[in-house]
């Protein structure tokens, strides 16, 4: 299997290209933020965390390399996560003691490099092998999808994204290949996939499952390979992540517990002095009378404010995963500005904002009515490539794997507040159904979609880019 990771002759050029860029996005968020996070911290976390900014995206690796036993993630959500990263901690701990600085920001910045590189060749791949276009087509194609936005900025944030999306990536090139030679996805490669890609994050790994499910049809179920494929590897990452959250995470969270007790405990010690000071003539009883009136308006008014944040849309409900659903945002507007608009072309208002720390509203408009053109002319080249589509069972495992996340996005509402940080994990269906327009039109028409693509790629790039490097201080205003 590690053979699919060898450069190809016809991609070398490609490759030098891909490797270029990785290497030019990471460094520009390692000279952007080394003077402060190669410093040594006692709570490296919360530095790491107050000092990234990039929209939505978090920099969790950055406290895992510098500490690896802090743990400030749900595990359940990505499970192997940290443990994927304890050969690089290891590395940063010797660095460190050789260097005096803390390494972490450059050891991420190379795993960055690595998966962007990789998501670029098996993206190439799947349009030449699996799709089955020219070579100008793919590179075309490639360019196209790695000038969205969000995809830029996935390959240069320290976040759990870029990993998904190549593992995302060689998974459906695998499975593509399966599909075209009509051959079956082997219970040893269904479960290593399903191992890292869940291993990162967790609703990945049912993208593993529908590969399997397209490749192989009936014998998905047969007990043999639905046991030791679906059943033992999901067993294994839950158990892995149910022993993590008892030996790591539970602990951190009751002392955290009791730190709260405790912080409360000293307030009210200090409001009932504050009111027995204040009215002595009070024996005791009356004080804590009063020092509880003033304890259940503050507890109200802190209800308030969590419960009235406008950047957060109400649950369809407020118990286990059902908690982080959205019932109440605009579904069609998040489609128009976020889903559609952000994650393939950056909005100029609110730049690259973090929802949560920032004041970017859910949902941003362009200045322009020519950025809506763009995205009408995107869509419906998508929409184009459905129509041609339509027949090839590999389309309908990567539309499989686009509806899965809808379901979770739009419907369900999962993350809609910051939809265009998911971009990663969906939109290479995009490149790849206009992939299958391309491979059926001829002649003058094949020429004005390869003008289109590259047209729309020159755009993205210099539109994007220099917001980016705009925001990141690199260009003026």
């Amino acid at each position: 299997m590690l053979k699919i990771f060898k450069i190809k002759q016809e991609e070398r050029w490609l490759a030098l290209v891909a490797l270029l860029v990785m290497i030019a996005l990471n460094a520009l968020v390692v000279i952007e933020y080394y003077p402060t996070l190669s410093q040594f911290s006692d709570n490296y976390h919360i530095l790491a965390r107050d000092t990234f900014h990039l929209s939505g995206f978090d920099a969790w690796s950055y406290s895992v390399l510098s500490k690896w036993h802090v743990w400030e993630f749900n595990i359940y959500r990505h499970p192997l996560f940290a443990v994927f990263l304890f050969i690089p901690a290891l590395l940063n701990q010797g660095l460190m003691s050789l260097t005096g600085i803390n390494c972490a920001i450059f050891i991420m910045a190379a795993i960055e490099v690595f998966f962007g590189f990789y998501s670029a060749i098996f993206l190439y791949r799947i349009f030449r092998e699996v799709v089955g276009v020219g070579k100008t087509d793919s590179h075309l194609l490639t360019l196209f999808f790695f000038s969205f936005a969000f995809i830029i900025l996935t390959v240069m944030s320290p976040d759990h994204f870029n990993m998904s999306m190549c593992m995302m990536l060689i998974c459906l090139y695998i499975a593509g290949r399966k599909i075209d030679r009509k051959r079956l996805m082997t219970t040893w490669q269904t479960l290593l996939l399903f191992f890292f890609t869940a291993g990162v994050s967790m609703n990945n790994g049912i993208k593993i499952f529908l590969a399997a499910l397209f490749t192989n049809g009936k014998k998905f179920f047969h007990p043999r390979f639905f046991l030791l494929a679906v059943i033992f590897p999901s067993l294994l990452v839950f158990g892995i992540a149910t022993f993590e959250f008892k030996i790591w995470s539970e602990p951190m969270q009751k002392q955290a517990q009791q730190a709260i007790k405790n912080r409360d405990k000293f307030l009210r010690d200090s409001i009932f002095l504050a009111v027995a000071k204040r009215h002595p003539e009070m024996d005791s009883a009356t004080v804590q009378l009063g020092a509880n009136r003033i304890i259940k308006m503050m507890a109200y008014e802190k209800y308030m404010r969590n419960h009235t944040n406008p950047k957060i849309g109400d649950p369809m409900s407020k118990k286990g995963f059902m908690a982080w659903t959205d019932a109440s945002t605009d579904r069609w507007r998040s489609i128009v500005e976020n889903l559609f608009g952000e994650s393939i072309q950056l909005h100029k208002a609110n730049l690259l904002q973090d929802i949560m720390k920032d004041t970017r509203p859910m949902i941003v408009p362009y200045e322009k009515d020519y950025h809506y053109w763009i995205e009408a002319l995107i869509v419906m080249l998508f929409v184009g490539g459905i129509v041609f589509a339509f027949r090839k069972r590999f389309f309908w495992l990567v539309f499989s794997w686009f509806a899965f996340d809808m379901a979770i996005f739009i419907v369900l509402g999962f993350g809609i507040n910051e939809l265009y940080i998911m971009t990663s994990q969906w939109a290479f269906i995009i490149p790849i159904s206009i992939g299958y327009l391309l491979k059926r039109s001829r002649s003058w028409l094949h020429l004005m979609l390869q003008t289109a693509i590259g047209g729309l790629s020159l755009y993205l790039i210099l539109y994007n880019g220099g917001l980016i490097l705009k925001f990141m201080n690199f260009i003026g205003g």
